[in-house]
């Protein structure tokens, strides 16, 4: 009887240590200024912006090598890159940010096509998802902020006025959203208030009030949602689970400067980060449990 309840006492210790231990595993250098990172569905590849130098940029997630990159200027002069997302078919998009576009690329980071989202509504775009069938759904980072769902027919784009209110989900001001299965992923940066927008209807949901500089969003197959915290002087990374929030401060990942970017893989084991490191030379860093 006592070695059973030993044994059972083991097994509660072992259950109830925290998932969210993370440790350093790699720290790959980006380019000036690094934003944005969003994992391939196979998980092979991580897309990372070096907002200064204007380029997206492939990395193999096992060795840490640029396998491809993306000057965002030869198609178009004035864009930067501020955020990328690939989709569920390996599509990648990266906004113009400075100009109201949405590049197309594929896997390999080759241009496909470019869709011009001014005249929506929206001020200033930082962050884009996609859904498999080419939505785009917009963040607006000032002017009424919030999320545009823009769809794409026949190569040009239409604001969709069935979705939420006339085809915006009013949230205040979001920089990097992210898309995971019917749901959408947002911050409101002014609030660092955490939202789940319905991809269908638009709705919209409140999950929890985070610490300050809530800025970019990722989520695994387990329902956890993690938001990177841009420059909040403890928190690092918040973690949503069940309506309860795990926060992970700058000081234990090893954080010194501002994180613009997250992602994370779909078990939820492994943790990448993007700090930025102006005028420096950013860095992606990535952790395992």
């Amino acid at each position: 009887m006592k070695r059973f309840t030993l044994a059972f006492l083991a097994f509660l210790l072992v259950a109830t240590v925290p998932v969210l231990a993370f440790k350093d595993d790699l720290e790959i250098p980006i380019g000036e200024t690094a934003r944005g990172a969003s994992l391939s569905p196979d998980e092979k590849t991580i897309y990372v912006g070096a907002l200064l130098d204007r380029t997206i940029l492939a990395i193999d997630t096992k060795s840490g090598d640029v396998v491809c990159e993306a000057k965002l200027t030869e198609i178009n002069a004035s864009a930067y890159a501020k955020a990328v997302f690939a989709n569920e078919k390996g599509e990648v998009f990266a906004p113009g940010s400075d100009v109201l576009e949405v590049f197309l690329l594929d896997r390999d980071l080759f241009h496909m096509d470019t869709f011009d989202i001014s005249g929506f509504g929206i001020t200033d775009c930082e962050g884009v998802v996609a859904d498999k069938d080419g939505n785009i759904y917009a963040a607006d980072r000032s002017g009424n902020g919030g999320i545009y769902k823009i769809k794409i027919s026949k190569g040009e784009p239409e604001l969709d006025e069935k979705w939420g209110n006339t085809g915006w989900a009013d949230i205040g001001p979001v920089r990097l959203p992210y898309l995971k299965g019917n749901s959408i992923y947002a911050v409101d940066t002014g609030s660092s208030t955490l939202y789940k927008i319905d991809v269908a209807s638009g709705k919209v949901t409140k999950l929890a009030s985070l610490a300050s500089g809530g800025f970019a969003t990722a989520a695994d197959d387990a329902g956890r949602i993690y938001v990177a915290h841009y420059n909040d002087g403890s928190v690092a990374v918040s973690i949503w689970e069940n309506g309860k929030v795990t926060e992970l401060t700058r000081s234990e990942l090893g954080i010194t400067s501002n994180i613009g970017g997250i992602a994370v893989n779909k078990d939820g084991s492994k943790l990448f980060l993007v700090e930025e490191k102006t005028n420096i030379g950013g860095v992606l860093r990535s952790y395992k449990k």
